[in-house]
């Protein structure tokens, strides 16, 4: 077995999030030749075929899944290596690693950063996660401070780790304007009968919550994604409908969110970090700029209660 490269390691950890050689190529500012010549070197080093491919875009194989967990490790291995090497830079200097839900980055979290960035000292590092990958990686010390969503009832398990919630909100169905689910009067599970679903990844709280309120529903899933924006434009494309939290979306002019009547579920945004982790005067000043910022999206979107049109924040 020769060099595998950590470039060809995040471009198939890329593919693996978003089940598409296309969507990994425009997440990573490359070419999709360029993914395509990646991942062949990449199975070629480790001897295996990765990628089961498909029209409908690319899928983990059996041998994929296998050294999946391992391709992570070996990213983020190189990210500590890296952050080591600007923490040695200078005594002064300071990296942040904040690790988040995409529902952070279209409400709490851009305009909180704004607090750190004429501070030539520090560097604020954000990763795209799921949930579960923030907690492990608050708990394994690979971030310094994680927003997750929840559900509210099921909160996480919180042994050794500190939550502050920042929002709450209802579920709701996200469709294309004019659908007719946008203009009933009320919308329950039972009117999503049949409907063609855009639905979360596996492993994303909105996966299971959408498993559990459609299972009776008979919906067919015709797409996956790995972030509200992603879901916004397919649903805007017609491709089909999408249960998301009302913080996740806010007033636009594309698409449009109805209140889903009869589900009981709410769903949370918390700021998590290590009980045990000492902050430093940044890291207090970034987690008390989240928690002002989060007061201030509460009052000026409050929660929706009947129907809304949103579009893309980011």
């Amino acid at each position: 077995m020769g060099e595998v490269r950590t470039e060809h390691v995040r471009t198939a950890l890329a593919i693996a999030e978003t089940a598409s050689f296309r969507a990994a190529a425009l997440r990573l500012g490359i070419s999709q030749s360029t993914v395509s010549a990646h991942i062949d070197s990449l199975e070629t080093e480790l001897g295996v075929t990765l990628f089961e491919r498909s029209r409908s875009g690319a899928r983990l194989s059996a041998a994929g899944r296998l050294v999946h967990s391992a391709l992570l490790g070996l990213r983020d291995a190189e990210d500590v290596l890296r952050d080591a090497a600007r923490g040695a830079i200078t005594d002064t200097s300071e990296v942040i690693r904040v690790a988040a839900v995409n529902a952070a980055v279209t409400t709490v979290l851009p305009e909180s950063l704004h607090a750190l960035v004429d501070d030539p000292a520090v560097e604020v590092r954000v990763s795209i996660r799921g949930s579960r990958d923030v907690i492990d990686r608050i708990r394994s010390q690979r971030a310094d401070l994680g927003v997750i969503a929840y559900e509210v009832g099921r909160e996480p398990d919180s042994v050794g780790i500190r939550i502050d919630p920042l929002l709450t909100g209802s579920v709701g169905v996200l469709t294309p304007p004019g659908h007719p689910i946008a203009r009933a009067r009320r919308v329950t599970t039972a009117d999503l009968r049949g409907q063609r679903l855009v639905a979360f990844h596996p492993g994303y709280l909105m996966h299971a919550v959408a498993e559990r309120l459609l299972a009776d529903a008979d919906v067919r899933v015709v797409s996956h994604v790995d972030s509200t924006p992603d879901a916004i434009r397919q649903v805007a494309a017609g491709v089909g409908i999408c249960l998301v939290p009302d913080f996740s979306v806010v007033a636009g002019d594309a698409d449009e969110w109805r209140a889903l009547e009869g589900a009981a579920d709410r769903i949370g945004l918390a700021l998590i970090r290590r009980e045990d982790a000492v902050p430093s005067s940044r890291l207090r000043r970034l987690e008390q700029e989240i928690h002002r910022h989060a007061a201030d999206y509460r009052r000026r979107h409050g929660t929706p209660t009947g129907s809304t049109t949103v579009r893309v924040t980011v």
